[in-house]
């Protein structure tokens, strides 16, 4: 999905990606000594043990929400990185990799003093911003307060929160580091969908935090599939697939026009590669026929069959 603009582009190859997929997590699973298993869950999941058609519908509105931020944090970023840019920090030959790490440094970290939850990568700071657990829980983080004793306990700190991780986000990208932006993503909008509960109570936590997780990091990626996946199965959450796609599908769509991976192209042959129309002379008859029988491999649409003493071709 990551090399397309919009989803599975290049599917005639899904079987074999996924079947490469087996095969590394089977090897490096094996290798590293690790099991398959969830690692947000806790002695309370799965919240959700069943899904009403009306969490699908849930699902849709909070994915737009999430391309909405998503929306946001692109056009910050663009103009974080022009700014790099005009200071002479970007170039094709990267020589001037020191002090362009060293001002992306200083934003994630002047950030983090103050709000700690924005810190690291954000696979094991998701569980604390999305049961909203005190910041001494916090991992990899001395002292977890930080300069002023940041909680995100109110729906103002956790909104907080999240646009803090989104320009931490940013300046991480901007300044070369590693880390990417998939798994911070995910923490953000576990801080905004905690937000959310607070205006609308009746919310399901889960749903809140993972549907916007989804749109967001969606909206960038543009992997709804692979997303749907991740976020249910690191979450112990199974059951929240179907609102969860539906948000990832929401995002993809409603951002469709908004593409930020540069290396992601549309494909090129996409009309040909599903089918394409031929105009029979009889008639106006016009059909459908399997791209596997055009010209563009050789061989053409079937010929058309007449019956003995018939005028008109049957197919």
């Amino acid at each position: 999905e990551v090399a397309s603009r919009f989803g599975v582009e290049y599917f005639e190859h899904s079987m074999e990606a996924i079947f490469a997929g087996l095969i590394c997590v089977v090897a490096f699973r094996s290798l590293a000594g690790l099991e398959l298993e969830q690692i947000w869950a806790t002695q309370d999941s799965p919240t959700i043990l069943h899904c009403e058609p009306s969490k699908i519908l849930l699902g849709l509105v909070l994915g737009c929400v999430g391309g909405f931020l998503a929306f946001l944090w692109a056009n910050f970023h663009w103009r974080l990185m022009g700014l790099f840019g005009r200071l002479g920090l970007l170039d094709d030959n990267n020589t001037r990799a020191l002090p362009r790490a060293l001002v992306g440094s200083i934003g994630i970290i002047s950030i983090g003093m103050l709000i700690p939850h924005t810190m690291f990568w954000g696979e094991w700071e998701v569980p604390v911003l999305a049961r909203m657990e005190p910041a001494v829980d916090l991992p990899h983080v001395w002292p977890t307060s930080g300069l002023i004793g940041f909680e995100m306990d109110t729906c103002a700190k956790c909104l907080i929160t999240g646009f803090a991780k989104l320009i931490a986000i940013s300046f991480t990208v901007a300044g070369g580091f590693r880390g990417g932006f998939i798994f911070p993503f995910f923490t953000a909008g576990a801080a905004f969908g905690r937000a959310l509960c607070f205006v609308f109570p009746s919310i399901s936590p889960a749903i809140a935090t993972l549907c916007i997780a989804a749109g967001i990091n969606v909206a960038i990626t543009r992997t709804a599939l692979a997303t749907s996946m991740i976020l249910s199965f690191l979450a112990g959450e199974q059951m929240a697939l179907p609102p969860i796609l539906s948000a990832s599908i929401a995002s993809l769509f409603v951002t469709s026009y908004m593409p930020f991976i540069k290396s992601q192209i549309a494909r090129s042959d996409i009309d040909f590669t599903l089918y394409y129309k031929q105009s029979k002379p009889c008639g106006s008859v016009v059909s459908i026929e399997s791209f596997m029988t055009s010209p563009h491999l050789g061989r053409g649409p079937p010929k058309a069959a007449r019956s003995p003493g018939s005028s008109a071709p049957s197919f």
